[in-house]
This record gives structure tokens, sequence and C-alpha cells, in this order.
């Protein structure tokens, strides 16, 4: 199992109650003719000094990062530039996999013996104890790096994928988990870090092997990154009346044995497709303002008809939609049988 070691973390780990992005640079309010002087001169997130830079259009920057704990993810809205690293900056002794996930902007040159041509949504990987030189256009990126011991552990050696590109329709789902991040991080407690840490990794991994044309060797790392992906297969299609066992088993091209194992622990996938579309109903019922009877929801969430929901919603809530949503807009604190109750076989619903 590929977990990330206790001496490969970084220096510091969340300090906050929960995760959350933080500002590191921005240039927007220096006079145009500072900005790319104090980024280059600064050694923002240990970027700019490695490489030697020119920008082609007024250069603006802004650098957030989300620390993990295990891994820091660095999000980069950054001017066109050409990018150049060579016997000079080699010296340097950087090491490690750089990984950068291009949501918007291009970025194309050449890298060890490859030629690289990378559009919005790829991936590219760059050994830093390697010489490459690119252009990009003005981007907006997520990017982190990998300590090489890390990345040779669930991937082919670094110095073979210097300047490989995974293409956007096989980078997808780490890019849209890391999107997903992007916006939902804050809500996340600071502990849990390390294991969204270790999703990333394993997603990467999904991702390098698939646009290599294998399958990872670790089968843990393999499930645990096929277990994110149905999930969200799953979230995105809630609302869809179609959303089946069947539906899912062709979209991701496993069998129907395999979907059950990697929601065992949830009861399989009907009940866990089940519990998220009556956490959302939930959701719905809690907001005070919010005026959708339930056969709306009933509709909205993939429920045959509202008498089915109901009956499923006080099964494992204890009381029925109008009792639940009448509790929470009456401000009073919510009582212990207003949540997810023990299923019968050992099976627990959590929203």
């Amino acid at each position: 199992m590929s977990q990330v070691p206790e001496n490969e973390r970084f220096p510091s780990a969340p300090s906050s109650s929960r995760l959350g992005w933080t500002p590191f640079f921005d240039t927007a309010a220096l006079p145009q003719r500072d900005r790319f002087s104090a980024w280059r001169d600064s050694d923002i997130r240990n970027l700019s000094q490695h490489f030697e830079t020119r920008p082609t259009q007024p250069f603006q920057a802004r650098i957030e990062g989300l620390d993990l704990g295990t891994m820091l993810l660095n999000h980069v809205h950054i001017s066109a530039q050409d990018w150049h690293r060579g016997a000079a900056h080699l010296r340097d002794q950087a090491d490690g996999l750089v990984v950068n996930v291009r949501h918007a902007g291009g970025a194309w040159g050449r890298m060890g013996d490859r030629d690289v041509h990378a559009r919005d949504g790829a991936v590219v990987l760059t050994d830093m104890a390697l010489g490459n030189t690119h252009v990009s256009e003005a981007s907006v990126s997520t990017s982190f790096v990998l300590p090489r011991v890390l990345a040779e552990r669930i991937l082919p050696s670094v110095r073979s994928l210097h300047g490989h590109v995974v293409p956007a329709e096989q980078a997808a789902l780490l890019t849209s988990h890391l999107t997903a991040l992007r916006h939902h991080a804050r809500h996340l407690p600071a502990s849990s870090g390390p294991a969204v840490a270790q999703t990333v990794v394993d997603l990467l991994a999904l991702v390098v092997h698939a646009s290599l044309g294998e399958r990872p060797g670790d089968p843990e790392q393999h499930d645990r990154a096929l277990r994110v992906q149905l999930r969200d297969e799953i979230e995105r299609n809630l609302g869809s009346p179609s959303l089946s066992v069947a539906r899912l088993s062709r979209t991701l091209g496993v069998s129907r044995s395999t979907l059950y194992r990697l929601l065992q622990d949830e009861g399989g996938v009907q009940a866990y497709i089940r519990a998220r579309r009556l956490a959302k109903v939930a959701e719905a019922l809690q907001r005070r303002g919010d005026r959708q009877t339930i056969a709306a929801l009933a509709d909205r969430w993939g429920f045959c008809d509202a008498a089915y929901l109901g009956r499923a919603f006080r099964e494992t809530y204890g009381m029925t939609p109008g009792d639940y949503h009448a509790m929470h807009a009456s401000g009073l604190p919510p009582t212990g049988i207003a949540t997810p109750i023990a299923m019968p076989a050992g099976r627990i619903v959590t929203p």
C-alpha cells in the first residue's frame, strides 16, 4: 500500500481546525514594472528561482497553497512565459516529480527526448533532476511535488516520465477532484489532510497508468482510486432516475461484483445511492426558506414518488420529512433521533 511515510512529510501540518487555501503571493497590488521582479526574486513556493523565465505578456501571478500535512498543493494563476531549466539550474539539486495539472492554458516545448504539447485539462510530469525548455500560455493550474522515492513506488521511474503528458480525457478524474478540493476543502477538518493527500496520490497513479496503457501495480491503491471514481460518478448523477448498478458498471468498465465490493462497507451500491439521495433531501429540509414539496424533492433526487421517499426517510431518520423540516424551521436543536440510524445486517446509512 503506497502511503506517504512520516519522514516524507512536508515541514508543517495544517494549523487551524479546518483545511483552507492560504494566499502566498499576489501581484495585483504592485506596479506593473515591479511584478515580475517581485516574483522572480522572492522564490515563491520554491519555484521561480529554479527556472529562467521570460514573460511574453504583462506579468501577473497569484498563488495559493493548501497544506495537507503530507502534501502541499499550489493553485497558480500566472501570465504567459517562456521557461528554461538548464545546466546552471540543475546544480540547485532540486529533486522529485513535479505534477502540473493544467485547468486552463496550454504548454509546449522539449523535455528530455520528448516533444511536449499539453492542452487545457492535461497533466504534465516533470523530473526536476533533468532540464527542460517550454512555453506556457496564461494559465490556471494546480501543482504538487512527489518525493522521488514515493513517486517510484507507485509509478514508473521518474526519469522515464519526464515530459509525459496525461491527456485531458484520461486526466479528468484527477482534474475534477482537485477542482472540488479548490471549492470544498474548507469544509473538511485539518485532520483529514493526509487522507485527502492519499486520495490525490491514488488518483494520480490511476490516470498516469491509464495513459501508459497499464494497470497500477498496487491492487489496494487501484481500488481506492476506483472507489473515488465510483462515488464521483454517483454524486454527479444522483438526481437521475436511470442511475443504476448496470449503468455504473458500463460507465466504469467493471463488473457488478466489483462495484459491490468497492462499497461493501456502505451496504453495496444501491444502499449507498439511497443514502446519498436521502442526505440531499435532508439538506433541503434543513433550509428554513426552502418551500419544495416532498413530491418535488422525490422527483429532484430520483425517488419514484413522495410516498416511497417518505417511508425511506422515516426508516433512516426516524421521523417524517415534514417533521424533520418543522424541527429545523423552529430553530430548536435537533434531537438524537433526527440522524441516520443503523440499518439491518450491519449496514450503516450515513449522509
